[in-house]
């Protein structure tokens, strides 16, 4: 599949998945040389390399899928879903709470009331008062941040 139908692709299942019958005028679609990214409201999918990730935010959940990924975002008072391997997240703000299932995720919060994690070989540092914990996996780290 060539870049250009990949993009177009991605453009067609941002509209599936944010209810519309064809991609919103709001769609915006950028490529570089390293990836691509498109972008509705509520929604960014974007790949870099052998990177993915699809994002979707509202008022209640901020979601997170795929592989690879590097993110930077803002709670403020969302429940967070974090799935896959190998992702890096730095989640600022007040989270409600993490969700977070896969292998070799580095995750640090400002604040969030639970940590729940599944699978192996998780880091997750948060900042303030200690949330409500629970990890079932292997070799998994959930700690207060220095």
């Amino acid at each position: 599949m060539s870049q250009r139908q990949l993009m177009r692709l991605g453009v067609a299942l941002a509209a599936v998945l944010c209810g519309c019958s064809q991609p919103p005028e709001e769609a915006e679609v950028r490529s570089s040389s390293g990836g691509h990214r498109v972008e509705v409201p509520g929604m960014r999918i974007e790949r870099n390399g052998d990177a993915s990730a699809v994002v979707t935010s509202d008022d209640t959940e901020l979601t997170i899928i795929g592989n690879k990924s590097v993110q930077t975002r803002a709670c403020s008072g969302q429940d967070v879903q974090l799935q896959g391997d190998d992702n890096q997240a730095t989640l600022t703000g007040t989270c409600q709470g993490l969700a977070l299932v896969g292998n070799r995720n580095r995750v640090t919060l400002e604040n969030v009331a639970t940590i729940e994690v599944t699978g192996n070989d998780n880091t997750v540092h948060w900042r303030g008062t200690k949330p409500e914990i629970t990890t079932i996996g292997k070799g998994n780290t959930v700690a207060k941040a220095e």
